[in-house]
């Protein structure tokens, strides 16, 4: 998952004095728009049960490491290993249980994602996550230009509203950017363990529109025509 970036600021102009005649004009701006997803993310899992610690400990650290070099061997796919679980289970507390998650990730290669995950899931390896996210260098990129909108947007409030009043425009006294809020793609439910026969079909995803704001603020100084 990818998780939301919050970038705050205040930016403190070189605004003209401050005449006692003079009104403070407090406004506020948001700016959103869309972008499609571009980042597929899977996250699998290794899970083992059975009355050996060892054993269920073996058969876990044996899936993720046939699990890690087929994916090491996918062009254009990033992998990375998640927390591992070992703990008592079933009535009576006298079994054991064993887990550990892979996550891969890519942009370019998302078809060649997809199929590894479904070769992982024929291996025994269930899906605890398959979704699309905004890439953290798309997320940034377009975490400015959506606070560039909502500066412009800010400004010419400010002008219009001061018209509206009789008085001209001079600047802003102070502004605060608060940039970069997005809404996540929800967290799909963790999946039970896979058999080896569970996937003959590659799973399917498909990119989400995802939503990125920006809200400024501005204390905008209106002076008496």
């Amino acid at each position: 998952m990818i998780r939301p970036l919050i970038l705050a600021a205040t930016l403190l102009l070189a605004a003209p004095a401050f005449a006692q005649q003079d009104t403070l004009l407090r406004l506020s701006e948001t700016a959103e728009r869309t972008v499609r997803a571009d980042q597929l993310v899977a996250v699998l899992r290794a899970q083992a049960t059975g009355g050996s610690l060892s054993a269920v400990q073996e058969q876990v650290n044996r899936q993720i490491a046939a699990a890690l070099e087929r994916a090491r061997a996918t062009q254009g796919v990033t992998v990375s290993t998640g927390g591992y679980w070992t703990g008592r289970t079933g009535e009576r507390r006298d079994q054991w249980q064993s887990s550990q998650e892979i996550r891969l990730t890519a942009i370019e290669a998302a078809p060649a994602l997809l199929e590894l995950t479904g070769a992982l899931q024929g291996q025994g390896l269930a899906i605890a996550r398959l979704s699309y996210e905004v890439s953290r260098p798309l997320q940034r990129r377009e975490r400015e230009a959506v606070t560039e909108e909502a500066l412009a947007g800010l400004k010419e409030r400010a002008e219009r509203l001061a018209g509206v009043m009789g008085m001209s425009f001079a600047g802003f006294r102070e502004v605060r950017v608060d940039a970069g809020r997005f809404a996540p793609p929800p967290m799909p439910r963790a999946m039970a363990a896979a058999s080896p026969e569970a996937a003959r079909t590659p799973p399917s995803a498909e990119p989400s529109e995802v939503p990125i704001a920006a809200t400024v603020e501005g204390d905008a100084i209106l002076k008496p025509r």
